[in-house]
Order: C-alpha cells, then structure tokens, then sequence
C-alpha cells in the first residue's frame, strides 16, 4: 500500500538544499510585510548568538504526485524568507572576499546549473506573479555577468515590492550586526547563521500526496496560516479542472476574491468561510475540515467548474451585504431590513446563522425578507439569552439555508415553523432572561435599549442605532466593591449581582462620570433625571438590595417577550 503521509523533521536550509519546491502557480503571492520579517530576523538571531540547540520554525507541508516537483501547500512565507537571508549573506560574503563560501551557499540552498542550457535555476520557484522578479532580483548575486541589469528591475506588483523590501531589510540587518563586531569574525557570524539554518532551525516536513490530503492535514495541525493555505488549495483544484476555460476560471475566482476584501481581516480566511456557507446553502450542513473532499467530490469537470464559480461570483455581493447595513442592495428594500442588518452584525455579533441570512438575502423577495430578518433578530437574542448548543444551532441553521437556497422553504411562516421545537417559547425566553447574567457589555446595552423602545411603545424597538459609548455609560447601579453606605450588602452579593441586567442602567457619561461608589440615595437623584424610563424606574426603589435587583430584572423580562415576538403578520 503507498504511503499516503510523510513526516520528517529537517532543517529549513536543508530543506532548500534536498531538491527544488515549487509554489503552486496560482497560489497567493509574498504576502510577509516589515514586521514579520523584523520578527523573523530578531528571533532568529537571539537563538543563533545564544547558541539556542534547537528552534522550531513550524510546520511545512508539501504535496508530492508522483516525480513532480514538490509544491509548497503551507510555508511558503518562511521559506522565501529564508532563501532571502541566505541570499543576502552569500552577498555580505562576497563582500569579505569569502568566495567560495559565498558560491557554496549559492549552489547548496538557492540555485541550481541546468546542465542541458547552463542557467541558473532557483531552488524555490514562487507563483506566477512573484518568480520572475524573485528569480532574477532577489536571487542574484553580484558575480552574475547581468547582476547590475536584473536588479535594476523594477517591481511590477506589491507582492514583488514586499520581497524588495523584505531583501533590503535582510542586507540592512547583516550588515548592521557585522558593523558591530571585529573584522576578523564578520565571516565566522555570517556562516554561523547559515550553519545554524541548516542543522538547528528546524521544521516539520509534512507531505501529502494531493490537495485534499493538505486541507485535512492542516485541520489535525492547526497551523498558522491554516485558512490561507486552505482557500490556495481549493483555488488550485478548481482550476486543474478548469481545462480550456482555465482563463473564465481564473477571472470569476478573481473578482470573488477581491470582492471578499471587503469583509476586512484576513481576506483568505474571509473567503474560505464564504464559499463554505454557499455550499451550505447548495448542498447543506458541511464542516469546514469537509469542504475540500466535498468540492472534490461534486465538482469534477470543466463544466461543473465553471458553473460553481459563476454561482460564488454571483452570490458575493449578498454576502458581502451581510456585514453592512450600508451595502448599495439594502436601497430597494424596506427601511427595517436595514436596521435589523445592523442590529445582527454591529450589535448582537451573530456567525452561526450566517449561512441562513446569505440564502435569505439571495433567494427571498423583499416582503419576505422583511419578515425573515426580523425574526432572526428575535431568533438570535433569544439564544443569547436563553442559551443554545452550538452543534444544535449549526445544524438547524444550515438545515433551513439549505432549504432555503433549494427552495423548498419560500416564505418567513415556513421557516418560522420548521425552528418552532428549536427556538426558545415566549414562556421559556421570558423565564431565562429573568435570570440572565450578562457579560458583554454591547449585549447589555443593546437589551436595555431595545426594552426602552419598546416601553415607548416603538414599533420596532429591536432595532437600536449606534450610539456613541462614549457618551452613555453602562452604569452598574450595585458596585462591585460597595462602601459603608450600602449597608449589610457584602461583597459576595455585589459581585453576584454585577453580571445581573435588573443591576444595569443607562446612563449619560456627564452624569456617571462622578457616581462610582456612592451611595444608593445619592445615585437615585441622578437616576430620577434620566431620560430613559428604564433608568428612571430605579429612582421610586426605597432600596437595592440583590432581592430589589432580581425584581426589577422580572419586569424587564415581562417586556423582553414583546421586544423580540416571534409573530408576524402572515
């Protein structure tokens, strides 16, 4: 039986030296900017100079298919990295008149002579946007007859401008730390690095032998880079099966690309998580250690290809809409889907129901999406609140987007009726929020401004704009640490009561600036003031006692069913 997995613990610089690596042609590009390269060199030098045995550089995964060129699935960063340190002493070498030296770290770890046309051949090739310029700039060493043309090349593109920058710091660095010592050991420094590459700094070389057999082993390591090296993997499958219609595959999976920017963060980690959720809505409930083995399984022709990217590039812009009330495709629709948009994404912070509202705000008309939308605000705070196993809701949720996206659930009854045994009862939601402990003080708020709204008789009081924080206090009226005047009130039942919401109030900045500790009548003054009713209340207790807390959060249950109903007109 063929060994499907290899594992071997190897040195970096030994790693280069094995035999050549190739970056998957549409891999992403150099993406290390200054601090990771600062970060890299600075580590690594403190365990060269202390003469540190060992230091473990990570985990590097390759996938080898048969005698091909083994590609890079994770590493590439550190390894290019490191082909630029080593380059840039081969330089500094040079520059001591150590040429052998020099020339031995060239042939060993960076470039190789094809005997058939006498070229140098790199040991690393990156992907299509950064090898030529790393090739023929980074690579090169001032003994090249054409070293003075090739690194007058300009970079084309930004990834090309990082590994630019990323080789100037490796010289700046070498150079600085030679300036520092005699001249008769400036050699014995530089080799001590590269020996130190080769036999110390070590990595764990995983291989696989195709890109699903990556994508699992980066789910049992949980390396860094994970969900980046994950959405390369799927990227290159879809396109070795793109066949003649490679150039279509490559457009459509570059305008999802950089439409997924616009999420922020880690954009490979965004996309990963996007085609994720449109299968999901395809095919139904898919982990994300599944998508790649399911991708393969059902997208297996040039046609199948190309028909899936269509559908993720025509489907990005709803999903994009999800994170922003903003977004140009909430213009048609009625005011309040807009507003619980917001309320789902800046106040109640919702992912697991994701998929759901994407099929929602791809497949439904606007009247029902208003319903929809509404009742997954409800839907939301009532799981906060009342709380709800995380395997239960991933599995409901992307059970109804699934339905949803087939379109065997058209309308907001019907999905309202396939979550009724999930979704919490008024009875139940009204009996746990009676007793709920709240610690993220964005959900606190959010509540107690809500139940405002709704004793105001507002007719949509779950949605809440943005407020500026710094302007109203979440006041705690109990403190954590009372003084004298609160009486027989000890400190275990001040901190039982901090997380408690009926021990919650709005409140002005100007007017809680100064309440800190003081003492219940002195605060109650400034709560008659407000005008928020559910703060004013406070002001007509005789006392606060954890009993007078537990009342008042009663009563805001009573309200918190009317804010988040779970009815709707039909």
């Amino acid at each position: 039986m063929a060994k499907k997995f290899g594992f071997e613990d190897k040195g970096i610089a030994d790693l280069l030296r094995a035999g050549r690596l190739a970056v998957p042609p549409n891999q992403r590009s150099y993406a290390w900017q200054e601090r990771h390269v600062k970060n890299f060199l600075e580590d690594l030098n403190e365990a060269v100079t202390n003469s540190t045995q060992d230091y473990f550089l990570g985990t590097v995964v390759l996938i080898q298919q048969g005698r091909e060129t083994p590609s890079i699935a994770d590493g590439q960063q550190r390894i290019a990295t490191t082909s630029i340190v080593l380059a840039r002493i081969r330089d500094e070498l040079l520059g001591l008149g150590r040429e052998l030296s020099a020339r031995s770290i060239d042939t060993d770890f960076l470039r190789t002579v094809d005997r058939a046309t006498e070229a140098m051949t790199a040991r690393v090739s990156l992907n299509l946007e950064d090898n030529e310029f790393f090739r023929r700039v980074i690579l090169a060493s001032p003994e090249d007859h054409d070293h003075a043309v090739a690194t007058a090349m300009p970079p084309q593109r930004t990834s090309n401008l990082r590994l630019k920058e990323a080789s100037d710091q490796c010289a700046r660095f070498f150079r600085e730390g030679m300036n520092r010592l005699p001249d008769h050991t400036r050699a014995e420094y530089l080799l001590k690095w590269v020996d130190y590459l080769q036999h110390q700094c070590s990595v764990i070389v995983v291989t696989v032998p195709d890109e699903v057999g990556a994508y699992r082993m980066f789910e049992t390591l949980n390396d860094r880079g994970l969900k980046a090296s994950q959405a390369d993997i799927l990227k290159n499958y879809l396109f070795s099966k793109a066949g003649s219609r490679l150039n279509e595959a490559v457009t459509l999976w570059t305008t999802i690309a950089s439409e997924i920017e616009g999420i922020g963060g880690d954009e490979n980690a965004s996309l990963l998580t996007y085609l994720r959720h449109l299968w999901i809505t395809k095919k139904g409930g898919t982990k994300e250690r599944e998508l790649a083995a399911e991708i393969r399984s059902d997208v297996t022709s040039e046609r199948r290809t190309i028909e899936f990217l269509t559908d993720a590039a025509g489907g990005v812009s709803d999903y994009l809409a999800l994170s922003s009330s903003r977004h140009p495709k909430w213009e048609t629709y009625p005011p309040s889907v807009r507003q619980n948009i917001e309320t789902l994404s800046a106040h109640l912070q919702v992912e697991q129901i994701k998929p759901l509202l994407f099929a929602v705000a791809r497949y439904y008309d606007l009247a029902e999406a208003e319903k929809a939308f509404r009742l997954f605000v409800a839907w939301s705070v009532r799981f906060l609140i009342y709380g709800g196993r995380g395997g239960m809701l991933d599995t409901q949720y992307s059970l109804r987007a699934h339905e949803v996206g087939t379109r065997r659930i058209a309308r907001a009854r019907e999905l309202r009726e396939a979550m009724r045994e999930y979704v919490p009862s008024d009875t139940a939601f009204q009996q746990a929020f009676a007793t709920a402990r709240v610690s993220r003080s964005y959900l606190a708020r959010y509540y107690l401004r809500a139940i405002e709204k709704q004793r105001a008789a507002d007719p949509q009081p779950e949605y809440v704009p943005n407020e500026d924080v710094s302007q109203i206090n979440l006041e705690h009226v109990l403190p954590l640490n009372p003084n004298a005047t609160w009486g027989s009130i000890d400190a275990e039942q001040a901190r039982s009561a901090q997380r408690l919401l009926g021990n919650m109030a709005l409140i002005r900045e100007a007017d809680n600036r100064d309440l800190g500790n003081k003492s219940f009548e002195e605060k109650k003054a400034v709560y008659a003031r407000s005008g928020y009713a559910t703060t004013a209340e406070i002001a007509s207790s005789e006392s606060w006692t954890l009993g007078d807390i537990e009342r008042r959060q009663e009563g805001l249950a009573a309200s918190a069913v009317q804010t988040w109903p779970l009815t709707f007109a039909d």
